[in-house]
Protein backbone atom coordinates (compact mmCIF):
# COMPACT_ATOMS: atom_id res chain seq x y z
CA UNK A 1 0.00 0.00 0.00
CA UNK A 2 1.34 3.53 -1.10
CA UNK A 3 1.49 6.23 1.18
CA UNK A 4 -1.24 7.91 -0.67
CA UNK A 5 -3.65 4.66 -0.57
CA UNK A 6 -2.88 4.63 2.78
CA UNK A 7 -4.16 8.26 3.60
CA UNK A 8 -7.24 8.07 1.37
CA UNK A 9 -8.07 5.02 3.66
CA UNK A 10 -8.14 6.78 6.60
CA UNK A 11 -9.70 9.38 5.35
CA UNK A 12 -12.89 6.93 4.02
CA UNK A 13 -15.83 5.74 6.25
CA UNK A 14 -19.14 3.99 5.91
CA UNK A 15 -22.25 5.59 5.93
CA UNK A 16 -26.35 4.09 5.75
CA UNK A 17 -27.82 5.37 2.61
CA UNK A 18 -32.19 5.96 2.62
CA UNK A 19 -32.32 2.24 2.20
CA UNK A 20 -30.52 1.20 4.47
CA UNK A 21 -27.66 -0.21 2.19
CA UNK A 22 -23.65 0.29 3.81
CA UNK A 23 -21.94 2.84 1.26
CA UNK A 24 -18.45 4.49 1.66
CA UNK A 25 -17.26 7.57 0.80
CA UNK A 26 -14.28 9.78 1.32
CA UNK A 27 -14.09 13.35 3.38
CA UNK A 28 -12.03 16.24 3.03
CA UNK A 29 -9.29 16.20 5.06
CA UNK A 30 -9.25 19.39 6.21
CA UNK A 31 -11.94 18.73 8.36
CA UNK A 32 -9.52 16.57 10.52
CA UNK A 33 -8.04 18.37 13.85
CA UNK A 34 -6.90 15.11 15.73
CA UNK A 35 -5.41 12.32 15.45
CA UNK A 36 -4.99 9.79 18.50
CA UNK A 37 -1.65 7.16 17.21
CA UNK A 38 -1.95 3.90 19.34
CA UNK A 39 0.62 1.81 19.11
CA UNK A 40 0.57 -2.45 20.26
CA UNK A 41 3.91 -4.09 20.88
CA UNK A 42 4.52 -5.76 17.97
CA UNK A 43 4.91 -9.22 19.11
CA UNK A 44 1.29 -9.14 21.01
CA UNK A 45 0.18 -7.74 18.02
CA UNK A 46 1.41 -10.29 15.98
CA UNK A 47 0.15 -13.21 18.17
CA UNK A 48 -3.31 -11.03 18.44
CA UNK A 49 -4.05 -12.01 14.66
CA UNK A 50 -3.23 -15.59 14.77
CA UNK A 51 -5.78 -15.50 17.88
CA UNK A 52 -8.30 -14.03 15.55
CA UNK A 53 -7.69 -16.28 12.85
CA UNK A 54 -8.77 -18.79 14.74
CA UNK A 55 -11.67 -17.38 15.92
CA UNK A 56 -12.74 -17.08 12.35
CA UNK A 57 -11.96 -20.73 12.07
CA UNK A 58 -14.19 -21.96 14.64
CA UNK A 59 -16.12 -25.18 13.46
CA UNK A 60 -13.49 -26.08 11.22
CA UNK A 61 -11.98 -28.73 13.42
CA UNK A 62 -9.18 -29.90 11.28
CA UNK A 63 -8.01 -26.60 11.32
CA UNK A 64 -8.43 -25.59 14.90
CA UNK A 65 -6.44 -29.23 15.26
CA UNK A 66 -3.53 -28.48 12.96
CA UNK A 67 -2.96 -25.03 14.46
CA UNK A 68 -4.21 -25.16 18.39
CA UNK A 69 -4.08 -22.02 21.02
CA UNK A 70 -0.52 -22.56 21.92
CA UNK A 71 2.99 -21.63 21.62
CA UNK A 72 3.34 -24.32 18.69
CA UNK A 73 0.13 -24.45 17.09
CA UNK A 74 1.08 -20.44 16.38
CA UNK A 75 4.70 -21.51 15.29
CA UNK A 76 3.20 -23.98 12.82
CA UNK A 77 0.46 -21.54 11.50
CA UNK A 78 3.52 -19.15 11.16
CA UNK A 79 5.33 -21.71 9.11
CA UNK A 80 2.13 -21.99 6.97
CA UNK A 81 1.98 -18.38 6.11
CA UNK A 82 5.89 -18.08 5.58
CA UNK A 83 5.20 -20.74 2.23
CA UNK A 84 2.13 -19.83 0.96
CA UNK A 85 2.40 -15.65 0.86
CA UNK A 86 5.26 -15.09 -1.50
CA UNK A 87 3.25 -14.07 -4.43
CA UNK A 88 1.42 -10.97 -2.25
CA UNK A 89 4.38 -10.18 -0.55
CA UNK A 90 6.52 -9.53 -3.57
CA UNK A 91 3.84 -6.52 -3.75
CA UNK A 92 4.77 -4.74 -0.85
CA UNK A 93 6.14 -1.68 -1.35
CA UNK A 94 10.03 -0.87 -1.69
CA UNK A 95 11.22 0.03 1.93
CA UNK A 96 14.36 2.10 2.88
CA UNK A 97 17.09 1.65 0.34
CA UNK A 98 16.61 -1.52 -0.13
CA UNK A 99 14.40 -3.79 -2.73
CA UNK A 100 11.67 -6.05 -1.57
CA UNK A 101 13.82 -8.90 -2.72
CA UNK A 102 16.55 -8.22 -0.70
CA UNK A 103 14.38 -7.20 2.42
CA UNK A 104 12.02 -9.87 1.85
CA UNK A 105 14.30 -13.56 1.36
CA UNK A 106 16.68 -11.99 4.21
CA UNK A 107 13.77 -12.59 6.86
CA UNK A 108 11.51 -15.06 4.92
CA UNK A 109 13.42 -17.89 6.68
CA UNK A 110 14.44 -16.28 10.33
CA UNK A 111 11.07 -14.51 11.06
CA UNK A 112 7.59 -16.43 12.36
CA UNK A 113 4.77 -14.59 10.97
CA UNK A 114 7.33 -12.40 9.52
CA UNK A 115 4.93 -11.11 6.43
CA UNK A 116 2.43 -9.52 9.71
CA UNK A 117 5.54 -7.63 10.98
CA UNK A 118 6.28 -6.08 7.73
CA UNK A 119 2.80 -4.61 7.38
CA UNK A 120 2.82 -3.50 11.20
CA UNK A 121 5.85 -1.70 10.63
CA UNK A 122 4.81 -0.57 7.24
CA UNK A 123 1.26 0.57 8.58
CA UNK A 124 3.34 2.57 11.44
CA UNK A 125 5.48 3.89 8.96
CA UNK A 126 2.30 5.53 7.29
CA UNK A 127 0.75 6.29 9.80
CA UNK A 128 3.51 8.71 11.24
CA UNK A 129 3.84 10.36 7.58
CA UNK A 130 -0.27 10.86 7.24
CA UNK A 131 -0.36 13.10 10.66
CA UNK A 132 2.90 14.87 9.41
CA UNK A 133 1.24 14.99 6.19
CA UNK A 134 -1.96 16.55 7.42
CA UNK A 135 -0.17 18.88 9.82
CA UNK A 136 -2.29 17.01 12.75
CA UNK A 137 -2.22 17.79 16.14
CA UNK A 138 -1.50 14.28 17.32
CA UNK A 139 -1.22 12.14 20.98
CA UNK A 140 0.44 8.72 21.02
CA UNK A 141 -0.44 5.93 22.95
CA UNK A 142 0.61 2.79 23.89
CA UNK A 143 -1.45 -0.22 24.66
CA UNK A 144 0.19 -1.55 27.80
CA UNK A 145 -0.03 1.67 29.15
CA UNK A 146 -3.85 1.36 29.65
CA UNK A 147 -2.44 -1.51 31.92
CA UNK A 148 0.24 0.00 33.99
CA UNK A 149 -1.22 3.57 34.33
CA UNK A 150 -4.68 3.17 33.18
CA UNK A 151 -6.14 6.55 35.31
CA UNK A 152 -3.72 8.83 33.67
CA UNK A 153 -3.72 7.54 30.22
CA UNK A 154 -7.52 8.10 29.88
CA UNK A 155 -7.22 11.19 31.40
CA UNK A 156 -4.85 12.49 29.39
CA UNK A 157 -6.71 11.19 26.44
CA UNK A 158 -9.98 12.44 27.51
CA UNK A 159 -8.05 15.85 27.58
CA UNK A 160 -6.45 15.44 24.32
CA UNK A 161 -9.95 14.79 22.56
CA UNK A 162 -11.15 18.02 24.71
CA UNK A 163 -14.01 15.67 26.38
CA UNK A 164 -15.23 15.93 30.04
CA UNK A 165 -14.27 12.55 31.85
CA UNK A 166 -17.05 11.54 34.74
CA UNK A 167 -14.59 10.48 37.21
CA UNK A 168 -16.92 9.40 40.15
CA UNK A 169 -18.79 7.50 38.06
CA UNK A 170 -15.87 5.95 36.04
CA UNK A 171 -13.57 5.04 38.65
CA UNK A 172 -16.32 3.28 40.62
CA UNK A 173 -16.04 -0.07 42.43
CA UNK A 174 -19.17 -1.05 39.76
CA UNK A 175 -17.51 0.20 36.85
CA UNK A 176 -13.78 -1.26 37.43
CA UNK A 177 -10.69 0.52 37.41
CA UNK A 178 -8.80 -2.29 35.07
CA UNK A 179 -7.81 -2.50 31.46
CA UNK A 180 -8.50 -6.02 30.39
CA UNK A 181 -6.57 -7.13 27.90
CA UNK A 182 -3.01 -5.38 28.62
CA UNK A 183 -2.06 -8.74 30.94
CA UNK A 184 -1.71 -10.90 28.09
CA UNK A 185 1.67 -10.54 26.79
CA UNK A 186 2.87 -13.24 24.23
CA UNK A 187 6.73 -12.56 24.39
CA UNK A 188 7.59 -15.98 25.17
CA UNK A 189 5.94 -17.31 21.62
CA UNK A 190 9.33 -16.07 20.32
CA UNK A 191 12.84 -17.09 20.56
CA UNK A 192 16.06 -15.01 21.10
CA UNK A 193 16.99 -14.67 17.52
CA UNK A 194 13.34 -14.12 16.36
CA UNK A 195 13.16 -11.26 18.60
CA UNK A 196 16.69 -10.00 17.52
CA UNK A 197 15.73 -10.67 13.50
CA UNK A 198 12.68 -8.54 14.34
CA UNK A 199 14.46 -5.97 15.44
CA UNK A 200 16.88 -5.63 12.20
CA UNK A 201 13.98 -5.87 10.00
CA UNK A 202 12.33 -2.94 11.95
CA UNK A 203 16.00 -1.39 11.52
CA UNK A 204 15.54 -2.20 7.56
CA UNK A 205 12.53 -0.37 6.69
CA UNK A 206 11.03 1.76 9.89
CA UNK A 207 11.65 4.94 9.21
CA UNK A 208 13.66 7.23 12.00
CA UNK A 209 10.76 8.65 13.60
CA UNK A 210 9.29 4.62 13.72
CA UNK A 211 11.98 3.10 15.08
CA UNK A 212 11.91 5.86 17.90
CA UNK A 213 8.56 4.79 18.71
CA UNK A 214 8.63 1.12 18.65
CA UNK A 215 12.33 0.74 19.75
CA UNK A 216 11.27 0.99 23.77
CA UNK A 217 10.08 -3.27 22.96
CA UNK A 218 13.63 -4.26 21.89
CA UNK A 219 15.35 -2.26 25.16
Amino acid sequence: QTQTEFRNDCLTGDFLDEFGGKQKAMYDASIVDKAVHLVRDPFDNVVSRFHLKRNQKQGNATWLAAYPNSIEGFRNFCACVNTRLHTAEEKFPVVGAKSNANVLVKYREKIPCYSDFVRYFLWHNHAIETIDELGLDHLTLHYEDYGSNHRETTVELFQFLGLTLDTTRHWSKREGDEFHGSERYYRDYFTTDDIQAVQELLRDIASNENWNLLRRYFD
